[in-house]
């Protein structure tokens, strides 16, 4: 699941059964003891249904495309366990890890092993010194997908299901590998900043040492980053800017692999607009054809731009509008431009909230090579979600 949840604080105040609340635990070793920590469960759970039409484009060559609908039911689930507390030094550190179920699509496919994504979620170690955060895990820190642009929920992962090319973690994806960094807060400022080193790029952990004999094929990468919220002190503003490269480590991918984006937002009351950039260079794990001229026929760089604005209606109802346009390089697509247009609303029951999108498509990327599966549609889509 792509949009993260913090620890509820239902489970602290001890509202659920005995067993799932919070402990306050304190941990003896060789005699000495190490202080107190407080163990937190927490979880969420969205189950979405879609309907998706697909049709033919403008393009000539692909009239044997013909129409296609689908329609379904979806789901995610995350467990998250997390732990704070204090070392020997008086220093304060906190550590965690989420576990992620979700549905395998159509045909509920299954697998003899467990999927790699179901514990790749969110695990971390931090030393925390003032507000100085030194980390070691993965999928932990501040991360760019979200962007600036206000909405309902991000349109991305409908995006995505519906063939974009767009992606929620842009060139090397460094943040969804094994790293080590740095996360500084800098409250003067409204600013986050944050500053990552992935020693093999993609692999997010292997079984103990054992994983170093195993050569994926990708260097290493690094990423920095910064949000901001109420940014440079003027209330409302919001900025985020993220830039990740990884050098390129044999004929898999093209060039070097580089992701950028940068976004601003501004909150006017019952009223947020933003807009975000997105640039994928040479993504990590896109699959590259090089043709005869020796370019690459895979869309080695795709830009996306995203707009988006939301209207509060009252303090349960929320109403959204995300354009997003992404142009691409290579021969495969012919300079074509995908858009996607959303219109959204939202309401909030409390503990359980209901979201609607509609959205269209135009010549959608549909993932792969050929300009034959440049396609139109539309999509609709409903979400239930809650916390516990």
């Amino acid at each position: 699941m792509k949009n993260k949840l913090l620890i509820t604080s239902a489970l602290a105040a001890g509202s659920l059964m005995a067993g799932s609340i919070a402990n306050a635990q304190t941990y003896y070793e060789k005699g000495n003891n190490y202080g107190q920590s407080t163990t937190t469960v927490g979880g969420d759970l969205a189950i979405i249904y879609s309907a998706f039409r697909k049709q033919n484009g403008t393009l000539t060559n692909n009239a044997t495309s013909g129409l296609a609908s689908s329609r379904g039911f979806g789901r995610e689930s995350q467990l998250n366990v997390s732990n704070r507390g204090k070392l020997n030094n008086g220093l304060d550190y906190a550590a965690g890890f989420s576990l992620e179920f979700d549905g395998r699509g159509a045909g509920n496919t299954t697998s003899a092993t467990e999927s790699p994504s179901i514990s790749n979620e969110n695990v971390y170690v931090d030393l925390i010194i003032g507000n100085t955060t030194l980390t070691v895990g993965l999928d932990h820190v501040q991360r760019a997908y979200s962007g600036s642009v206000p909405a309902v929920f991000n349109i991305t992962e409908l995006m995505t299901a519906a063939g974009s090319k767009v992606t929620y973690v842009t060139g090397a994806r460094t943040s969804e590998s094994a790293h080590v960094g740095i996360i500084q807060n800098i409250p003067s400022l409204g600013l986050k900043g944050s500053a990552i080193y992935a020693p093999r790029t993609g692999d997010t952990g292997g079984e103990d040492v054992s994983s170093v004999t195993s050569n994926i094929g990708t260097n290493s990468s690094y990423e920095v980053g910064v949000v901001g919220v109420d940014a440079f002190g003027i209330k409302g503003l919001g900025v985020t800017g993220f830039y990740n490269s990884m050098t390129k480590s044999n004929t898999t991918y093209y060039g070097a692999v580089k992701g950028v984006e940068y976004g601003i937002s501004y909150n006017f009351g019952t009223v947020a607009i933003g807009f975000d950039k997105y640039k994928n260079e040479n993504g990590l794990g896109t699959a590259v054809a090089i043709n005869v001229l020796g370019e690459n026929a895979n869309n080695a760089v795709a830009t996306t731009k995203k707009y988006g604005a939301t209207y509060a209606v009252d303090a349960n109802q929320t109403l959204g509008l995300v354009k997003s346009v992404t142009d691409t390089s290579g021969s495969a697509t012919n300079g074509l431009t995908e858009t996607v247009t959303a219109i959204q609303y939202g309401y909030n029951f409390g503990p359980v909230a209901v979201s609607a999108t509609a959205s269209k498509f135009t010549n959608i990327m549909d993932n792969v090579a050929g300009p034959q599966d440049q396609v139109n549609g539309r999509m609709a889509q409903v979400r239930v979600t809650t916390k516990f």
